[in-house]
């Protein structure tokens, strides 16, 4: 699976590629997320999808990058990550609710885009507030980060999660890797300065 093959590649722990690979299978097998419930897993493949649309080449959703996401955060994630990550998706459907009446995948493309914009726009401000609160405080050592005030301490918001994961689960996968990217399936010598032709797709690593 690839779950397993990019945690062999990026991570030194047998142990925790294993649960990976484990977690993947059963994913296969029995066709059901692992950490979501099915209308978390559902709202996260049409998140990614917006995020990663079909277009000249699939999409997230068609690269199945909720699958990645749902394993992941699963496995690799600490409990307070993933918990933000569940609040996030509620927000999600807040937002959608608010706006539109409607939950995320009830709405048409155009929806989601201005809904996916306003999940970044609040990823970005809380990124913001925590840089400048981080700056006020003069944090300088762990001790006096440790005495900060929750709503103070840096944390990696919903939406950069979500993005990141969107973007390593579509990119390391087949298609993104073949169609979205220039694949080489058994390359030649490394050459670490490649001239580009005009239009060309940047190279799957």
């Amino acid at each position: 699976m690839r779950v397993a093959a990019l945690a062999g590649a990026t991570m030194t722990l047998p142990a925790l590629a294993e649960t990976l690979e484990a977690s993947a299978t059963r994913r296969a097998l029995t066709g059901k997320p692992l950490f979501f419930t099915a209308d978390q897993d559902a709202t996260v493949a049409e998140l990614a999808d917006t995020i990663i649309p079909t277009t000249s080449t699939p999409g997230a959703k068609a690269a199945k990058v909720n699958e990645v996401i749902d394993i992941l955060l699963k496995d690799c994630y600490k409990p307070e990550d993933q918990q933000r990550f569940l609040e996030g998706l509620t927000q999600t459907n807040k937002l959608s609710q608010d706006a539109y009446g409607k939950a995320f995948v009830q709405l048409d493309p155009a929806q989601r885009i201005e809904v996916v914009k306003k999940l970044e726009a609040e990823a970005k401000q809380q990124l913001a507030q925590m840089a400048s609160a981080k700056a006020a405080a003069k944090v300088e050592n762990s001790q006096a980060d440790l005495q900060m005030p929750d709503s103070k301490k840096r944390y990696t918001p919903f939406f950069t999660i979500l993005k990141d994961l969107t973007l390593t689960g579509y990119f390391t996968s087949e298609i993104g890797a073949t169609q979205a990217l220039e694949y080489v399936a058994v390359p030649g010598r490394y050459d670490g300065c490649v001239p580009l032709k005009a239009g060309q797709k940047a190279w799957a690593i």
